[in-house]
């Protein structure tokens, strides 16, 4: 039998498996739209994933200046932290360049080298879903004094923070976002965001979990209470900004006040932080209007899948999915162009 340390993760899930089986009517098996627009019912290990999303790649010396000027724009003890994990990456990068450098080959090290590449990233992001997990099933209960606890409120922001940042909708935003610039040094530009995405997606979920804690009391938490006929769905994109001054045909960075964050964690429930305080704090029971309005700006921001435990549920919203994502890329090629 293989060792484990030698088994590689590939396929690197950007949307939690777990997460998506509170959809699920069997523990496995989940509704939801393909490429093409179809409705299908799979595992939902097989979704919202892509091969080596997360592994580790080489930095070179402008990829590391993109780096720290991303870093740069951070609190102070954001960017040590950002310092630390990177050390501990760049330790790995280190060691193999000594390994490939020596007249020693060994086939265990190869192994070893490639599954840690593979699997490290992954790895933390399994920790932050593990310490979310206990905290997702009590919500879903309707008990929201979970967090309470500061050191589970913590838990849950970072979690939450990882949820917008990891997926394969927002490095395509952020990576339209860079390639409006056809000069030398656009392109260039590009092609280090696409290949240290690794790290810096990363980074950006340290300081959007970072940012959602520190101004916890300032904004309303809710939980969303569903007890219509419609329920929630979720997608490829999770976690949303739904805040009423955020248009989809405008693409501009909100300001500090423009942050509505939903995020469905079941049928049933959903989490949502508002600054613009349109919930109260607490549980909060809404009706069948409300649950559709979130349950389209959800697929509109999707950019394949939306999820459910009936079919008939997505039918109405397949045609939205990809819509932002579309716009997106017609608003920074109308930008490139002019």
């Amino acid at each position: 039998m293989q060792d484990k340390t030698f088994q590689a993760k590939r396929k690197h899930h950007y949307v939690w498996a777990n997460y998506l089986k509170r959809w699920s009517t069997n523990g496995r098996d989940i509704y939801y739209t393909t490429i093409t627009g179809k409705i299908k019912y799979d595992s939902v290990l097989g979704l919202a994933m892509d091969k080596d999303f997360y592994q580790l790649k080489p930095i070179d010396s402008f990829q590391l200046e993109v780096i720290k000027r991303i870093s740069a724009q951070s609190p102070e003890k954001l960017q040590e932290q950002h310092k630390a994990y990177f050390s501990d990456f760049c330790k790995l990068q280190q060691a193999e360049e000594a390994y490939n450098l020596s007249a020693t080959k060994n086939m265990g090290v190869d192994k070893a080298i490639y599954a840690t590449k593979c699997n490290l990233l992954e790895n933390l992001h399994a920790c932050y879903e593990s310490d979310a997990w206990p905290i997702l099933n009590e919500l879903t209960n309707g008990n929201l004094n979970i967090l309470d606890d500061d050191k589970n409120m913590i838990k849950f922001m970072v979690f939450l923070g990882h949820q917008v940042t990891r997926t394969k909708n927002f490095k395509d935003i952020a990576i339209l976002a860079t390639s409006n610039n056809s000069t030398e040094l656009g392109i260039k530009l590009k092609k280090a965001m696409e290949d240290a995405w690794w790290f810096i997606s990363y980074m950006y979920g340290m300081n959007f979990g970072a940012s959602l804690y520190f101004s916890r009391k300032q904004e309303n938490h809710s939980l969303l209470l569903n007890n219509t006929s419609v329920p929630f769905i979720t997608s490829d994109q999770p976690l949303i900004n739904v805040h009423p001054n955020i248009r989809d045909d405008v693409f501009k960075a909100p300001s500090e006040s423009e942050f509505d964050f939903y995020y469905p964690i079941s049928p049933k429930y959903a989490y949502f932080i508002s600054a613009s305080h349109r919930f109260e704090k607490g549980i909060i029971t809404i009706d069948e209007n409300t649950v559709i309005e979130l349950n389209t700006k959800l697929s509109k921001h999707a950019i394949t899948h939306i999820f459910s435990d009936r079919k008939e549920i997505l039918e109405p919203y397949k045609k939205l999915v990809g819509q932002n994502i579309k716009k997106a890329g017609e608003h920074f090629e109308n930008i490139k162009n002019s």
